[in-house]
């Protein structure tokens, strides 16, 4: 017989061996009860199986991503932009260089790979890189370690936050229930020292501070908000008329940080970006888009300078309450402008303002901003944006601040502690108007109380208006 007669006959064999072995299956299947009981635990053997070695995968992952993070000195990073380009370029060389061994490189491949992600300026970028460049198994530790970072970050902070020399802290603090009986919690500040009436507890700078429109260009610092007194020489920004600065010193800050990104260059052509945005604030005397801008750029710059700060400005305020905004036409023209405005000059950011980030930022000022008061005339009368802020309107509000820690005080009736700008500059005190014991909550006036003559109700009312929740201190509860 031919040999290709004999694989023939063969092949049949089998076929006709395996669509009777498939019968048969099928007949014992349908008609033993004892048969059908045993597949089925045979499939629950399998499927307990494979369950089982996918929880020891994860676990071995899980494993490989926390002893690769313990074995990382942060220490080890470079501080300096030429140092950090040249580190990240190691580092990608040599983790490619190490998966294309195989699995046992996978994981110090991943470190290398992790570690040019601490260093790149814009990881976001690398990130969609690595997933379309480096092997699943490789990319999956690297998003391992990234978020397990992020987690530890996350947890650290309140414990790092504020610095310890301010005095204060941040805890959580019971804030009533929910309709379904869920408590609801909030974050307070409390101090962490005894303080006597008229202690100054802690001082602070803006991240972010704007003057209100009407005054730019006058006789106000457009970087520390400060009123330049008559006679003294003004330092003007040497590209623009627009804004003023009260010294050599803030001129060189606001051009560091965010002034050179935003200056007109005294322009005429009304298509110029910036002079579009410094328009829109002049005709609607609003600040926020202004102020939202000047956080964009000095946040990006801050982050091309590789301080070594752990945590960013962006890793300050996600923290922060926020106020719902809902969007409009004007939102929509702010973003418009904050895109063309700051997309020519600071690449990839047209992508990160989109409008759910944009309303969320805007939320988080009208939240958290305080009005300055650094007037050197208690009198002076100022043209009110239609932008809400915390003040009691002691005294002419001529701008706004946004805060890290003073953030994080909660609103009282009756507060127990004042705000003060003693230099006349958006460096903001804290100060105790009552004797303050350690552990006891923050509090500060968010309306202007009209000298004590609302009533409960106008007070609530207010509060609920412009800030969203129902005002329950003590004066409030217990007004008489």
């Amino acid at each position: 017989m031919k040999t290709s007669h004999i694989v023939a006959a063969t092949v049949g064999t089998i076929a006709i061996a395996s669509i009777g072995c498939a019968l048969y299956f099928d007949a014992k299947r349908r008609s033993d009860p004892n048969f059908r009981r045993k597949l089925k635990k045979e499939r629950k053997r399998a499927q307990k199986q494979a369950k089982e070695d996918e929880q020891k995968n994860v676990t071995r992952t899980a494993q490989s991503i926390e002893d690769a993070l313990a074995n990382i000195d942060e220490n080890e990073f470079p501080t300096s932009m030429e140092d950090r380009e040249k580190f990240c370029m190691d580092q990608l060389s040599t983790g490619e260089a190490l998966f294309t061994q195989g699995p046992a490189g996978y994981d110090a491949s991943a470190i290398c790979f992790y570690k040019a992600l601490k260093v790149y300026p814009a990881p976001a970028e690398l990130v969609m890189v690595y997933q379309k460049t480096i092997p699943p198994e490789v990319f999956t530790l690297v998003m391992g370690m990234l978020s397990m970072d992020v987690h530890k970050k996350q947890q650290k902070y309140y414990t790092v936050f504020p610095p310890a020399e301010m005095n204060v802290k941040v805890e959580e603090m019971p804030e009533g229930n929910t309709a379904e009986g869920q408590k609801v919690i909030r974050r307070g500040l409390v101090a962490t020292r005894d303080f006597a009436a008229g202690e100054t507890i802690y001082s602070e700078t803006p991240i972010i501070s704007s003057l209100e429109p009407s005054l730019e260009g006058n006789e106000f610092c457009h970087y520390c908000m400060k009123q330049i007194a008559e006679g003294v020489i003004i330092a003007p920004c040497p590209t623009c008329t627009k804004v003023v600065f009260c010294s050599e010193a803030c001129e060189r800050s606001a051009s560091t940080e965010f002034h050179t990104v935003l200056c007109t260059n005294d322009s005429e052509d009304t298509s110029r970006p910036e002079l579009a945005l410094y328009n829109y604030t002049k005709e609607t005397n609003n600040k926020y888009p202004e102020m939202i801008a000047k956080f964009l750029v000095r946040m990006v710059h801050e982050e091309t300078q590789n301080t070594g700060e752990e945590y960013n400005l962006f890793d300050h305020i996600e923290r922060l309450r926020f106020l719902e905004v809902r969007p409009s036409v004007a939102e929509e023209k702010e973003i418009e402008l904050l895109k063309t405005t700051l997309g020519s000059r600071i690449p990839g950011i047209e992508e990160f303002i989109n409008e759910e980030r944009y309303l969320t930022l805007k939320g988080k000022l009208l939240y958290n901003a305080y009005g300055l008061s650094t007037s050197l005339d208690p009198e002076r009368s100022v043209e009110p944006s239609p932008e809400q802020f915390r003040s009691v309107h002691d005294a002419p509000v001529v701008g706004a601040g946004f805060y890290r820690v003073s953030s994080y005080m909660s609103h009282s009736c009756r507060p127990n502690t004042k705000l003060a700008f003693a230099e006349h500059s958006n460096n903001m005190s804290v100060v105790a108007t009552t004797d303050i014991k350690a552990g006891e909550e923050l509090h500060v006036g968010f309306i202007d109380q009209k000298n004590g003559t609302l009533s409960t109700e106008q007070r609530r009312q207010e509060l609920f208006q412009h800030y969203r929740f129902k005002c329950m201190c003590p004066l409030c509860e217990k007004p008489e």
